[in-house]
């Protein structure tokens, strides 16, 4: 009696298809791992954009000094008629401003402030921008060299500074004028 042949395929070319398609799952998967890193910098640009807008939006929305107008800025300060706040004591206006966000009503009381996010309220917004982190300076800029004046003027600089999770900066700035 004759013997039937076994179909199928031998040890060996078994163990050779794995060895192949290793190699070529190593190769797909080292070609997406840049790609996926890309697109997580993608979505801290994005995020880092909306936040670094908000906040501005937040700021500019005050009035120009403690000492000026809210419509507009009228009346305007100035060093004759009701002097502007003193380059060395922008921030916030005393102890009742301090830490409450609600309180600010000009924009150099945003001055220094730094940490974690949050809104206008003080309400942590860690969940929406997670190890996300800002800082923001308030100088005057009457020459707009981007360096802080030693005399008030009629120009504020504001420069938001966001920080995603990678250490990224994204510098925003603003000029404020008093008109």
């Amino acid at each position: 009696m004759l013997a039937k042949h076994q179909k199928g395929f031998s040890l060996v070319s078994i163990v050779l298809s794995i060895v192949l398609m290793s190699f070529a799952l190593i190769i797909i998967t080292t070609s997406l791992v840049p790609r996926s890193q890309h697109n997580a910098e993608l979505m801290y640009s994005t995020k880092a954009a909306e936040l670094g807008a908000a906040v501005m939006d937040e700021i500019v929305g005050r009035q120009f000094d403690q000492n000026s107008g809210p419509n507009g800025g009228l009346p305007v300060c100035e060093p004759a008629e009701i002097p502007c706040t003193e380059p060395d004591y922008l921030g916030e206006d005393g102890d009742k401003e301090k830490g409450n966000r609600t309180l600010y009503n000009d924009v150099d009381d945003f001055n220094n402030l730094t940490g974690s996010v949050k809104d206008v309220l003080g309400n942590d917004l860690a969940g929406i921008y997670p190890n996300f982190s800002i800082s923001i300076e308030v100088f005057y800029d009457a020459n707009l060299d981007g360096k802080p004046d030693a005399i008030s003027g009629n120009l504020k600089r504001i420069v938001v500074d966001v920080v995603d999770p990678s250490g990224q900066h994204y510098a925003f700035s603003v000029i404020r004028g008093n008109f």
